[in-house]
């Protein structure tokens, strides 16, 4: 049975909260109210700017629409991370972190991702058989530079804690995404180019000098 959070009445739960420059910042749990609007950010910023979906996704409407359906049954886990502010007096969700409990058998729908898991296995490296795994990290553009960032992949540690999962894995893309998971605590247990990908048969631009990396962090 695919995992599905207990959605009681702590919940949507705080994980983190502080000030900035006169601005109130909180992270929690998703609203689900806002499960469409994390879905357009998905789609707007993350299918653009990430590695893996940037390259040509968006010009696909078959596969935009393939991975909004992916993303769907991810947030109904209720596993995902938000970060909300206040824009106008209203409550904003300006970034989010999808995340999702998975077990040793879970296949990674993405290729590139499955890729460099078929390298090196993160529940064998940690030695766990659950964990959680992240499909993006994703701020609005207009929000960059609040190291918002840094307080979602924060926030997966107390997350964790609460449901007694002991490790978290993700496949960053670069080049900054991995420098801030190792400022976090993440550790590269490998990584791969894109010409490695392009070689294996995936459809990605031979390039040698631009690698994903899988990183992993125990609690």
């Amino acid at each position: 049975m695919p995992f599905t959070r207990n959605w009681d009445k702590s919940c949507p739960r705080v994980w983190d909260k502080w000030e900035a420059n006169g601005q109130e910042w909180v992270v929690q749990d998703l609203d689900p109210n806002d499960d469409e609007e994390a879905l357009e950010i998905l789609v707007e910023h993350l299918c653009n700017d990430e590695l893996l979906c940037s390259l040509r996704l968006t010009e696909d409407k078959e596969s935009v629409e393939g991975i909004r359906k992916f993303w769907v049954p991810c947030i109904a886990q209720r596993m995902t991370l938000g970060c909300y502010t206040w824009v106008d007096g209203k409550k904003t969700l300006v970034a989010l972190n999808l995340c999702i409990i998975t077990g040793d058998k879970w296949k990674n729908v993405y290729y590139g991702m499955e890729y460099v898991e078929t390298k090196r296995d993160p529940h064998k490296y940690l030695e766990l058989d659950t964990l959680l795994h992240a499909f993006g990290l994703v701020v609005k553009r207009e929000y960059r530079g609040y190291k918002l960032g840094a307080k979602l992949l924060a926030a997966r540690e107390p997350l964790c804690k609460l449901l007694g999962v002991k490790g978290t894995t993700t496949v960053f893309s670069g080049p900054a995404s991995p420098i801030l998971a190792a400022r976090c605590g993440f550790v590269s247990i490998c990584e791969v180019s894109l010409k490695e990908l392009a070689d294996s048969g995936l459809d990605y631009p031979p390039e040698p000098n631009t690698y994903i990396k899988l990183m992993v962090k125990h609690f």
